[in-house]
């Protein structure tokens, strides 16, 4: 086998050197210039073309539908050519600072000219007086004035009835709108159950921390549901000129009542623009009985001030109570 293949080999060899002897020799430099002719007129045949096209354009003034948005406009501008594409719309230029400032001045000069019955029913005041309040927080500034004086009063009568007498209080927190908290002790558990049940029948969110149903420690907040909201108890703004004689009728209610009050002499004001906030933060040391007394005739009163919180704690054995009482007065 070995030596069959070796001759196949050989006549292999045999044929590939007789077949080289015929082989054609290429010349390079022929091949070189038959590729250059053949670039160079295709290159001359582009140009044509190219020419020709322009001048098509330029002769028929616009660009066919076909290429609108193909070809560069730097093209078409030098040919003069007009493109049917949709020019693509530029944003406008910010308007500088001295544009500004003319707006501006042109816009206040329109407003001055403009007439009291043109003015009257651009404001369109009924969209106040149409609008339903419902909720503590859309009340006028003389409407949580009143809510506070009328709310205050009827919450602290609810604990004179509702509290079994063998309940005693260390701490009663009540602050608008209708916000309470209450701490104490009870000397059975069942008064404590009681309380619990009447309290949870008037109030919303409510809540206690106790622990067991079976202590007799009484710690709870809640918000009170105020049985009826008067909206009307202050009807007007305090005039600066009468702020010292407001604040004489409001000291005498309570002496009138029993009840001594301190800090009346020193308001924080808040400037709120169109009328400012008088604050006082007022203590007396009055008994229960006294202090609710003078609750509800001031809520009855013509008195234009608010109580938004009353903190009632046993210090020792006297009752202080911490009030913050809030008049609202005209600039």
């Amino acid at each position: 086998m070995i030596h069959m293949n070796l001759i196949a080999v050989a006549e292999k060899n045999s044929t590939i050197g007789s077949v080289s002897q015929h082989l054609h020799v290429t010349n390079v430099a022929d091949v070189e210039r038959r590729y250059r002719k053949k670039y160079l007129t295709i290159a001359v045949a582009a140009l044509f073309a190219v020419v020709a096209f322009s001048c098509f354009l330029s002769i028929r003034g616009s660009v066919p539908a076909a290429l609108d948005g193909v070809l560069p406009q730097a093209y078409l501008d030098l040919l003069g050519v007009k493109s049917n594409a949709p020019v693509k719309p530029t944003a406008p230029a910010s308007p500088t600072p001295e544009q500004i400032a003319q707006q501006q001045e042109a816009m206040a000069k329109a407003r001055a000219a403009m007439s009291v019955k043109e003015i009257v029913g651009e404001i369109k005041p009924q969209v106040l007086f149409n609008n339903k309040r419902t909720g503590y927080g859309s009340y006028l500034p003389l409407e949580k004035l009143s809510f506070q004086k009328t709310s205050l009063a009827q919450f602290m009568s609810f604990l004179n009835t509702a509290v079994p007498d063998d309940i005693g209080f260390s701490e009663c927190v009540y602050q608008a709108p209708n916000y309470y908290y209450l701490r104490g002790i009870a000397m059975k558990a069942s008064s404590q159950h009681t309380l619990m049940d009447r309290l949870k029948a008037v109030s919303k969110q409510f809540q206690t921390p106790i622990a067991s149903e079976a202590a007799t420690e009484v710690a709870v907040f809640g918000q009170f549901t105020v049985p009826q909201v008067r909206l009307d108890a202050v009807r007007s703004f305090v005039p600066a000129a009468e702020i010292a004689a407001e604040v004489k009728a409001f000291k005498a209610l309570a002496s009138t009542n029993k009840v001594q009050l301190k800090g009346l002499e020193k308001p924080v004001v808040e400037d709120l623009g169109v009328y400012k906030r008088y604050a006082y933060n007022v203590t007396t040391t009055a008994d229960f009985a006294d202090l609710l007394n003078f609750y509800n005739v001031f809520a009855n009163s013509t008195i234009r001030m608010g109580i938004p919180k009353a903190d009632l704690r046993f210090a020792k054995k006297y009752l202080v109570t911490n009030m913050r009482v809030e008049m609202f007065v005209l600039r």
